[in-house]
């Protein structure tokens, strides 16, 4: 450019004087409404660079606005997500507080059906590690008079025996364990077996015979005659019956929630050979 000038001196004089007159002219004429050529010129130049610097803003405010909105929003979802979980972990202590007071109303009620019964209260304090092995351990035991094979239930039903004691606690046998054997009899018609454990959460009910009626869904009762298991207390309702060539192939499923044992009783009237025979509850 300042080659150029230097080159033409004239010519860029000329321009000059040019450009200055025209300025001079469109300031000294005037649009029909008085309004300066020059200014009308100056308008429509500015008003694109105007529009554009407004779009500019305009946008970078409302992105702006917009990232503030979101950010609180996403600070108010994170403070009732926290309120929600909080929320939930109390609806869940209330649950559970809930189903031990109704698992505890349960206890109390079967001692008060069974005034006469030394029924002592325990809560499960922990179970085998073994797969193998169907058995938990209660916080009673030789301090609160507890011996071997004494029994051990729940209002529902029968959870099984002790099998060994220690001085504050004692281990209990399922029903629902292999090595398990319980004398039993069908409530509606009082024909008798003997329930066994099967290593599962199932037990199965063993020697009844094929001519023998077997109903699904009857309810199966101690019969006392192992001389161990009181008389008339619930094992558990026949879920399948199938007959075999001299016995029916009968499975039995606990009434008692052995899977999910919080508070039981313990029979502590049976000496640790025996086990004296109770009155049935009404069934027998």
């Amino acid at each position: 450019m300042r080659t150029f000038l230097e080159r033409h001196p004239h010519l860029a004089l000329l321009v000059a004087s040019l450009f200055v007159q025209l300025l001079l002219l469109a300031y000294q004429i005037k649009t029909e409404n008085e309004i300066r050529l020059l200014r009308v010129w100056a308008v429509t130049l500015l008003t694109p660079i105007e529009k554009v610097a407004d779009f500019v803003v305009d946008g970078t405010g409302t992105i702006w606005n917009r990232y503030i909105a979101l950010y609180n929003v996403e600070r108010e979802n994170q403070v009732l997500r926290a309120e929600l979980e909080q929320a939930q972990l109390r609806l869940h202590a209330l649950e559970a507080r809930a189903a031990e007071a109704d698992q505890l109303a349960a206890l109390l009620a079967l001692k008060q059906n069974r005034p006469q019964e030394p029924l002592l209260a325990a809560e499960v304090i922990g179970s085998s590690a073994a797969a193998t092995s169907h058995t938990v351990f209660i916080n009673r035991g030789q301090g609160d008079g507890l011996r071997r094979n004494m029994v051990v239930l729940t209002p529902a039903g029968i959870v099984g025996k002790i099998t060994q004691t220690f001085p504050g606690s004692a281990q209990v046998l399922l029903i629902t364990d292999r090595t398990s054997g319980v004398g039993a009899m069908l409530a509606s018609s009082r024909v008798q077996g003997v329930v066994k454990g099967t290593g599962t959460w199932q037990c199965r009910l063993d020697y009844v015979a094929v001519e023998e009626n077997v109903p699904v869904g009857s309810l199966v009762l101690t019969s006392g005659q192992d001389q161990l298991f009181p008389k008339g207390f619930p094992i558990g309702t026949i879920s399948s019956a199938r007959r075999g060539q001299y016995f029916h192939e009968i499975v039995v499923t606990p009434t008692a929630r052995l899977s999910q044992l919080e508070y039981v009783f313990v029979y502590a009237g049976a000496p640790e050979g025996a086990a004296r025979p109770a009155e049935g509850n009404g069934r027998n």
